[in-house]
């Protein structure tokens, strides 16, 4: 079975997202036929930058031959690189251009770094090298100075639930049959930090725990702890009722749930609510949209701002209390007990 992400890979540069200054400077190289040999793809994983150096490969040779990709973490010695030189000097027989696709190469050491350095400062004028990274700061500046350097960024969050409504609409026209997934791709779209390939691969693992794509299942086949949990919280955190605080944690922690991931988690939710708080727009969270009113009820009050500050406060206090914890619930029940007392 194709992994969805492989399936729904951009195979143009007309289906890439979010990268449109990027596409336009690698269309116009191609169209000018004035190709730099050696160029840097940077960014956070998921942005496209493997996906981008691929269909730049193929429209290079006019989809004739494949890219040659090596993957930097398990090819990273001198050695390795001494062969990548030796092989780059020569013509490729099916193709114009020799395509390299270096991926992960922070991961190469200093030393495959030098021997890379002459290739790179000279390349044979038929020969291709793009650099892979998520850390361009490891990437010496020898080199950094020789290439031309690609910033992938973060992809919108609405760009993101477009392709995520297109796959469940493609998905539906091979019998697929998945519904209620409006709120949820919304949803997605605004926890994927950016990364498309993330947002994906959240969407598949929901669509192999059901078709039906409300949220509470969304929630469930995430490990993400339903929203009801965190509101009943602050609303017994804000009449001081200590007892069915530790309650729900007690609820949490016989459910099998990782009581350090639920104060992370907490700390995100606060965090949303504070911002729901200054902005009034649900847009600005990664809450669902049709919590909104729910949300509502625990942010308009006297003073809100100042009692989520206090609230995030503590919970990034109980956070580093927490990091080497073994006994982590009793911290967490002292530590609400305080915010119920707003000590």
């Amino acid at each position: 079975m194709e992994f969805l992400y492989t399936k729904y890979r951009p195979k143009n540069f007309s289906e890439v997202i979010g990268q449109e200054s990027i596409v336009k400077i690698l269309k116009q190289q191609l169209e000018t036929d004035n190709i730099f040999n050696c160029m840097i793809f940077s960014g956070v994983s998921g942005t496209g930058k493997t996906t981008v150096a691929r269909i730049f490969a193929n429209e290079l040779n006019n989809h004739i031959g494949f890219p040659i990709e090596i993957d930097a973490a398990s090819n990273n010695s001198v050695d390795n690189v001494r062969q990548i030189v030796a092989s780059a000097s020569e013509r490729s027989v099916h193709c114009k251009y020799k395509v390299y696709i270096i991926d992960e190469a922070h991961m190469l050491s200093i030393q495959a770094w030098n021997a890379f350095l002459k290739t790179v400062e000279e390349p044979p004028k038929y020969t291709i090298f793009i650099f892979c990274t998520t850390e361009p700061h490891k990437i010496p500046e020898t080199i950094q100075n020789r290439c031309m350097t690609f910033y992938f960024t973060r992809v919108a969050s609405s760009l993101i639930e477009q392709k995520l409504d297109f796959i469940c609409r493609s998905e539906n026209e091979t019998g697929r049959n998945i519904t209620n997934w409006n709120n949820s791709i919304n949803y997605i779209s605004r926890i994927c930090d950016g990364e498309v390939r993330k947002a994906i691969s959240m969407l598949e693992t929901c669509l192999h725990y059901s078709n039906d794509m409300s949220i509470e299942n969304i929630l469930l086949a995430l490990g993400n702890i339903s929203y009801s949990y965190y509101c009943d919280i602050i609303d017994n955190i804000l009449d001081g009722n200590i007892n069915k605080v530790n309650s729900i944690i007690d609820i949490l922690y016989n459910q099998g749930i990782n009581l350090k991931r639920f104060v992370d988690l907490f700390l995100d939710f606060c965090l949303d609510v504070l911002k729901y708080i200054l902005s009034n727009d649900i847009q600005t969270t990664k809450f669902p949209i049709h919590l909104e009113n729910s949300i509502k009820k625990i942010a308009n009050f006297d003073k809100s701002d100042k009692y989520y500050l206090y609230f995030i406060d503590k919970l990034l206090e109980l956070k580093n209390m927490i990091k080497v914890d073994n006994n982590e619930k009793i911290t967490i029940e002292v530590v609400f007990s305080q915010m119920c007392r707003f000590i």
